[in-house]
């Protein structure tokens, strides 16, 4: 029985990942693709057949060129799980396969922006709330002197 999309699914009461392979086969008949549908120059139906079968692991630049004519990102690919930004795009309502690299490029790089300023913020606020808890300590510190 499948739990979620892209989680662990259970059999027999043994919690079970999906693997790169299940997940490709997945994903690629999701999208009724064969896998010769799915092939490109150096990714052949056969490499994509073993891929599957779990008898090999892709290489980085099959990954690539798979998320890509997929339409997902490499992440998703690898681990089962949307990335941010593809939760964000389909959020709002955008199908990510059919983004254009360069639209691709400026939802990232907006992204990035975004919790490069989320992060600063965070920081800040944490800068902040260890200086009055160091405030808080001193005048505890001060009083128990005083008194």
């Amino acid at each position: 029985m499948t739990i979620g999309y892209g989680r662990a699914w259970k059999d027999r009461g043994v919690a079970k990942r999906e693997s790169v392979g299940a997940r490709l086969k997945r994903l690629r008949l999701e999208r009724g693709m064969s896998q010769r549908d799915l092939s490109s120059p150096g990714v052949s139906y056969a490499y994509i057949s073993r891929i599957e079968g779990g008898e090999r692991v892709p290489s980085v630049k099959a990954l690539r060129r798979l998320a890509a004519k997929l339409g997902v990102s490499v992440e998703h690919l690898e681990t089962g799980e949307p990335t941010p930004v593809e939760r964000g795009v389909a959020a709002a309502g955008l199908d990510f396969a059919s983004l254009t690299p360069k639209e691709l490029e400026m939802i990232r790089a907006a992204a990035d922006r975004a919790a490069r300023e989320g992060a600063q913020r965070a920081a800040e606020e944490t800068l902040e709330d260890r200086r009055k808890a160091e405030v808080a300590r001193l005048r505890k510190r001060l009083d128990e002197l005083a008194g």
